[in-house]
């Protein structure tokens, strides 16, 4: 933390953004959580933030068995302190059988790419995927969360942390096609380059003049290096979100 007094108003803001970003999760651990306050606050001591807000009763730790960690979720108190910046925050809950191997490996993975996308994105809003779930109807396709750029477009994320048959990729295709006018474009990170081989080899293959300009594809590797592969190339994510800048601009002539 920065030396000198912080302002009220400083406290509550870096507060409220510990608590939207175990929101935005459901629970984080407190090695994520020093992440957080170090990478998107800035801030070079977060213990002090993260103890506060478990004194103040916002936060609290649940002991995972399984993994032999301590996971911390948002308080009664710490979502009606949360409320005046997020009212979706009276529809949060956390639920310990939520927190096993499976589910915390992509977690884990979703966390990551949040950070990269912070850096090669200007993001105005991100739309967790329980809050989605929420909102929507269970049968459409629910995305691991929605991101809405300063320039308006909405991009529906996917992160691949398992290997998924081309069976299982027509599936997503096809409900994607339905979907596609609530977002612009979906965001696809595989976990790792062989995986990203995979779904490349396999998803743009089915429906392909749909599929090229819908879905962009990288992995957490190319994604630090701002490089994806969208419409038959390889490109920078920068070259990629013209392309699909233009796309909206002209849906937005039409409409």
């Amino acid at each position: 933390m920065s030396k000198g007094r912080i302002t009220r108003k400083e406290q509550e803001y870096r507060i409220s953004a510990l608590l939207r970003f175990i929101f935005n999760f459901r629970f984080t651990t407190r090695e994520q959580l020093y992440e957080f306050v170090q990478k998107r606050l800035g801030l070079s001591y977060p213990r002090w933030l993260i103890d506060y807000s478990t004194r103040q009763g916002l936060i609290t730790a649940y002991h995972e068995p399984n993994l032999r960690l301590k996971v911390y979720y948002l308080t009664h108190r710490g979502q009606v302190f949360l409320y005046r910046y997020e009212p979706f925050s009276n529809h949060y809950y956390f639920n310990h059988r939520h927190t096993g191997f499976n589910t915390f490996e992509h977690q884990k993975a979703v966390i990551e790419s949040y950070y990269i996308l912070y850096e090669q994105f200007a993001i105005k809003e991100w739309i967790p995927e329980w809050v989605i779930r929420k909102k929507l109807r269970l049968k459409v396709k629910i995305p691991d969360a929605v991101i809405v750029l300063n320039s308006g477009i909405k991009i529906a994320l996917e992160v691949e942390t398992f290997y998924k048959r081309r069976d299982e990729w027509k599936v997503v295709v096809y409900k994607y096609k339905h979907e596609m006018p609530r977002y612009d474009v979906v965001l696809i990170i595989a976990y790792n380059s062989s995986n990203y081989e995979n779904i490349r080899d396999r998803l743009f293959y089915i429906m392909p003049e749909f599929s090229k300009k819908a879905f962009m594809l990288t992995d957490l590797s190319l994604l630090k290096q701002g490089q994806c592969f969208y419409q038959d190339k390889v490109r920078h994510i920068r070259e990629a979100l013209g392309l699909i800048s233009q796309q909206f601009s002209d849906q937005q002539n039409k409409s």
